[in-house]
């Protein structure tokens, strides 16, 4: 290179550096990269809005600045054949992102949502929606104070708690809800009594509060609930009689199989004071009792104690029984007034059944095996159950059909019942199914409303309320998280307690889906995401460069 050519190129550079049209030109591509980088992350990474605000500012001065530099030059590139092309497809993008961001908005502030979802998972239940437009009749406002230290570890349970809370939020103006990091505001934490983190405390006037630590949406409805002053109600379970009880050692953290503990923790989970009640003790039902629990008893009861059970139920008592084969005589009579016994017998189902064992009939919805408010109105107790089963159960026997439609003061209602090809198996005989078995439909539960005894001619009681199961194991500590067992046994206690909107807000079922693929695959999924999108978009322009060109 000769020094004239050098010197042509500098003066080419002095001139470039001395025109308005360079510096137009720098201004509005630095601008237009500064303007689209700084709104498209401020929309995605809310933690650094104002560093990307001022950088969003900043590209719009600067497209601002480039257009006065060099106004006649811009007129005279969009007066042309490219400048028309340009604005033209500048304006529709324009349009196109106002209209995401129209739509987006009203779809974010309008609280009807579509949920995709196998099990439901984002739908609010009936009974949730009812009891947060409640907050609004009773104008009572709720706040939610969900304490969260930041950390990738909780961050998915946050993301899942966050859903509800919004949820929440957007069926009642009167509810709201605000994370807050108990590392940072730890004064605050104490405040509200939370030790243990993650947490979130519903509070109502400042002064109510309520700890959960487990975040599902019937949590959050009983902590509503409590924060906002609902009576308490109280549960006794039967002891004294070889019933399932509470087994939990608090030293050694341990429970045993057939105990009473993970129901117990259940209840009181639904908001119920749970207590033991000893009737050889006290001999007579507390009047504060909402429900008593009879599990499994393999001892009979004194005169005295069935004195005072027939009593409960005579003043409108409400009882659930879990009895097992041939249970104690004096329980058996205590239903018998009533037109209801357990049998000796245990029932076996060759159709449904747990793993080939006959004697532990498996019951599903599926196979029309429970009666739902559809087939019984106001009985709920069975609606969102899917699938229990129970070990070793007997059957219900009931008086004729006939015989309960000639008293109008008592009806029965079949809750649960086996297959057509059931039958009876008696105490060390063989389970095995022989021609001389009658099989046929057997009845395992059942709920009784009556206002007197079988006996009575007509109405002489309170009205009494009885859900009654031929076996206890499916609520003992075994097996009480296998499958729906546990639901169907705190629906039944929900109901007897008149709790109706605990029975449908049941925890929702989180499937799990994975997606297996070999390393080839792998390789085809992130090569074709990767290339396939920007080579289609390259070939759709090349495609209208020519038909353009």
């Amino acid at each position: 290179m000769n020094k004239n050519q050098e010197n042509s190129y500098i003066y080419i550079l002095i001139n470039l550096v001395k025109s308005t049209s360079f510096w137009s030109l720098i201004s509005g591509v630095t601008g237009v990269f500064a303007f689209l980088l700084g709104g498209g992350l401020y929309l995605t990474f809310e933690e650094m809005s104002d560093v990307l605000l001022l950088v969003t500012s900043l590209g719009a001065i600067l497209i601002l600045l480039a257009i006065g530099l060099s106004p006649r030059a811009i007129a005279i590139f969009v007066s042309g054949r490219r400048g028309r092309f340009g604005l033209n497809a500048a304006l529709m993008t324009l349009a196109v992102f106002i209209i995401l961001l129209v739509a987006n908005y009203f779809m974010f502030t309008n609280p009807n949502r579509i949920d995709v979802t196998a099990t439901r998972f984002f739908t609010l239940s009936p009974q949730t929606v009812s009891v947060l437009k409640d907050l609004e009749d009773k104008n009572q406002k709720v706040v939610a104070h969900a304490f969260f230290v930041e950390n990738t570890a909780s961050e998915n349970t946050k993301t899942t708690v966050e859903d509800i809370l919004n949820e929440f939020s957007r069926k009642s103006e009167n509810f709201s809800y605000r994370f807050v990091d108990p590392e940072i505001n730890r004064s605050e934490a104490l405040n509200f009594g939370v030790t243990k983190y993650p947490s979130v405390v519903f509070s109502y006037n400042d002064e109510q509060n309520y700890v959960v630590t487990n975040f599902t949406e019937q949590e959050f409805i009983t902590g509503i609930l409590i924060s906002t002053g609902k009576r308490q109600k109280t549960i006794y379970y039967l002891t004294g009689h070889g019933e399932l009880t509470s087994t939990s050692d608090p030293m050694f953290q341990k429970q045993e199989d057939y105990g009473l503990d993970l129901a117990i923790a259940g209840m009181q989970r639904d908001n119920y004071f749970v207590l033991p009640l000893n009737l050889q003790q006290f001999e007579v039902v507390p009047s504060d009792a909402s429900v008593v629990i009879i599990a499994g008893p393999d001892q009979d009861l004194t005169d005295i104690e069935y004195e005072a059970l027939v009593n409960y139920a005579k003043s409108g008592g409400r009882i659930l029984m879990m009895l097992n084969p041939n249970p104690p005589k004096l329980f058996n009579d205590l239903i018998y007034l009533y037109g209801v016994v357990v049998t000796p017998q245990k029932v076996a189902d060759a159709i449904s059944n747990v793993g080939g064992e006959t004697l532990t009939p498996l019951l599903q919805k599926a196979n029309a095996q429970f009666a739902t408010s559809a087939v019984h109105q106001n009985i709920n107790i069975a609606d969102d159950i899917s699938v229990a089963f129970f070990p070793d159960t007997a059957a219900l026997q009931t008086a004729p059909p006939e015989e309960f439609a000639l008293r109008d003061h008592i009806t029965f209602y079949e809750l649960a019942a086996t297959t057509p090809i059931s039958w009876l198996v008696a105490p060390g005989e063989d389970p095995e199914y022989n021609v001389e078995k009658y099989t046929g439909q057997y009845t395992i539960s059942g709920v009784i409303e009556a206002t007197g005894t079988f006996e009575d001619l007509g109405s002489t009681q309170d009205l009494f309320k009885l859900v009654v199961f031929g076996d206890s194991d499916f609520a003992s500590n075994k097996y009480f998280y296998s499958n729906d067992n546990g639901d169907i046994f705190l629906n039944s206690v929900n109901w007897l307690a008149e709790d109706y909107e605990l029975i449908s807000i049941r925890p929702k079922l989180v499937p799990y889906r994975e997606f297996v693929v070999n390393s080839l695959e792998k390789e085809f999924v992130k090569w074709s995401s990767w290339v396939f999108p920007p080579l289609i978009m390259i070939l759709m322009a090349s495609i209208v460069w020519w038909r353009r060109r």
